[in-house]
């Protein structure tokens, strides 16, 4: 389901690269509310990540002549979000702010769904309790990159993309990930 995902928003986007304005609106309808979802997991500012989105949306208009095909355009869409609101934390100098409020290691908050559907889907309430531990244990990275493994289903080329990895160490950084949560 997902290559047939990915196959339709690569043909909206080689539409969209030659100049066909229904095929922008194509690809704006259709990943806006996901980019929304995934802004909201770096912050709470709500209207940060809207005015991001609309900027990656124009940013994007404004260049379409000089784009190539990316290999995943959610990817893509989900990468030059992530690095907007980065590039908003620190012009706005929230970023030492909020990284002032956090401890350790961790660079943001990165909290899963995934809990929230293992829950959904089990009738016991100590299985959710313990799901939260096991993925409060993780670092910030290593629920990063369960998120993205699990939970959005990308490969490793495109979890090293978005999270400036090379492949062995975002394989080594699952590994170890899923190392810790079969210890706890």
């Amino acid at each position: 389901m997902e290559n047939q995902i990915n196959d339709q928003s690569k043909q909206q986007w080689k539409l969209f690269i030659e100049g066909n304005n229904d095929a922008y609106a194509w690809l704006y309808s259709h990943y806006v509310q996901h980019l929304y979802q995934f802004g909201c997991r770096f912050t709470d500012d709500s209207e940060l990540v809207k005015d991001c989105i609309q900027d990656v949306f124009i940013q994007i208009y404004q260049n379409h002549k000089n784009l190539s095909l990316p290999e995943n355009v959610k990817v893509y869409f989900m990468a030059a979000l992530k690095n907007c609101l980065f590039n908003s934390f620190a012009r706005k100098q929230r970023f030492d702010a909020y990284m002032s409020t956090i401890s350790g290691e961790e660079e943001y908050s990165f909290d899963l769904s995934v809990e929230e559907s293992f829950i959904a889907d089990e009738t016991l309430t100590l299985q959710g309790v313990a799901v939260s531990r096991m993925l409060d244990s993780l670092s910030a990275r290593q629920r990063e990159i369960i998120y993205y493994r699990f939970y959005e289903e990308l490969g490793y080329e495109e979890i090293c993309k978005l999270m400036d990895l090379n492949y062995q160490s975002a394989c080594n950084l699952i590994q170890r990930a899923l190392t810790k949560l079969r210890v706890v």
